[in-house]
């Protein structure tokens, strides 16, 4: 692995750090870890059985107190001490967990007398900092760490953990492997033209290609994993009293907003968070006022508006006893270029809306009543084939920050630059270039070549303690 070290994160330090969310709770852990780690307990541990803490085998848990100071006699609370040496640690290196009793007050003075005898307050992101340059992680599964701590539904923790198994680098790797063999091959070409080395432009263009189809589909899976880690961005909209903020409830399974039967009683856009099938929903419940009538339902018309601009999913309903009027059109005109569910609501009521006025919309359509829970497995079957209509693809899922991304977006780039030189004649010499360039944009993902900006992206968004 290269040789980096980012500001303030200096790894000779003994470093300390809360890992638990300091409240009241039945236990709280601290985390020690650095080549002093063994020592500095042994200054502050009291165990149960007369021992050196220093000399206690790898892997074992130890009963006692805390005090305050070597000399001092004051005890500060009853732990367990875990041990565990480098390399087998989390970090590479020595660390010692002390388990106590949870809360602010307790949690806090520990670390303080952690800190005062020879520790130093870890940073955000520091330990996962010392796995990554100590070899016991990549950046991939970093940044899988993050995703496993801030998942929003079952799927995103299942692909996050896949990810921190480290089954995407993994997938990276034989990418690259292959990408190599093909580098290797034109390199060898061009470096001995008098050699008379035999090489088939024809399977060039066929590995390249299916390099590329590869490329193409973790390209894909990285804006997938994107609505399975930030949540997709869903606005419920409609006219006044077409049932939104009913649909919007049932959705949630609570009473989250006031439902009446009078007109324009939702003046403000109201987000919630929700799982359908695995994957996490923002949704929005949005004014349905189409005309501003005075200032407040005027701010509401333009909230609303920017909550529509901004969807990655609109549910648009209907309410199907009534006929399509000029607003449900307007509505109907603006969801063509976005990815839409139409929801024909009141279901339990006399039919008046004539379907055969939807044939403008594509999308796919779902009778509904809100009030009477009639159809809504059917409305989330629906939200789900919309954003993955070919089905969720998780073997190529996989989570990056934007630095990331622009990496393989750059990596990518680069072989269909490779590709286009084949098809269109170019000399090897381009195609060469181009693969050793999507070699180092991979070399740069995974971590064995990195810069401080990517770095410091990640690691700045992780907890203290993690």
């Amino acid at each position: 692995m290269a040789e980096i070290r980012l500001k303030n994160y200096n790894s000779k330090d003994t470093i300390a750090a809360i890992a638990t969310f300091p409240s009241r709770a039945a236990l709280g852990i601290i985390r020690i870890s650095g080549k002093n780690a063994l020592n500095i307990a042994s200054k502050i541990f009291v165990p149960k059985k007369k021992k050196d803490i220093r000399k206690a085998e790898n892997f074992t848990l130890h009963y006692g107190w805390i005090k305050e100071s070597p000399k001092a006699d004051c005890i500060v609370d009853e732990v367990l001490i875990s041990i565990m040496r480098a390399p087998n640690s989390y970090t590479k290196e020595d660390i010692v967990e002390i388990s106590s009793h949870g809360g602010v007050i307790v949690l806090n003075k520990i670390l303080e007398i952690v800190i005062k005898s020879g520790a130093r307050l870890a940073l955000a992101g520091e330990f996962s900092y010392r796995a990554l340059i100590n070899g016991r992680i990549d950046l991939l599964k970093a940044e899988s760490i993050a995703d496993i701590v801030d998942a929003r539904s079952e799927e995103g923790l299942r692909l996050a953990v896949r990810q921190l198994r480290g089954e995407v680098s993994s997938k990276i790797d034989k990418i690259k492997s292959q990408i190599q063999d093909i580098f290797t091959e034109t390199e060898a070409y061009i470096n001995f033209p008098d050699d008379d080395i035999d090489i088939s432009f024809a399977k060039l263009k066929k590995k390249i290609g299916n390099v590329k189809n590869q490329m193409d589909l973790l390209f894909e899976g990285s804006r997938e994993a994107r609505v399975l880690k930030e949540g997709l961005r869903c606005v419920i909209c409609g006219k006044t009293n077409a049932g939104k903020s009913t649909l919007f409830n049932r959705l949630l399974k609570e009473e989250r907003v006031i439902v009446s039967r009078m007109h324009g009683t939702t003046r403000d856009v109201i987000e919630e968070t929700i799982s359908i099938k695995g994957v996490p929903l923002r949704i929005f419940d949005t004014a349905g006022i189409l005309e501003p009538k005075d200032l407040v339902t005027k701010k509401a018309i333009k909230k609303t508006s920017d909550a529509f601009s901004q969807a990655d999913l609109v549910i648009f309903i209907l309410d199907a006893s009534r006929p399509l009027n000029r607003d449900d059109r307007f509505i109907l005109n603006r969801i063509k270029d976005k990815r839409a569910v139409l929801v024909l609501n009141k279901v339990d009521l006399k039919k008046k809306l004539k379907e055969k006025e939807l044939k403008g919309f594509n999308g796919l359509k779902v009778h509904v009543s809100a009030l009477k829970n009639i159809g809504i497995g059917d409305l989330e079957e629906a939200v789900f084939k919309t954003v993955y209509k070919e089905g969720l693809d998780r073997e190529n899922v996989i989570f990056l920050n934007q630095y990331q991304q622009k990496i393989l977006k750059s990596a990518r780039g680069k072989i269909i630059q490779a590709s286009d030189y084949m098809n269109d004649g170019h000399t090897l010499d381009f195609v060469n270039l181009s693969l050793k360039e999507c070699l180092d944009d991979l070399a740069r993902l995974t971590g064995q070549v990195f810069s401080e900006e990517i770095l410091e992206s990640i690691f700045s968004n992780f907890c203290i303690g993690k």
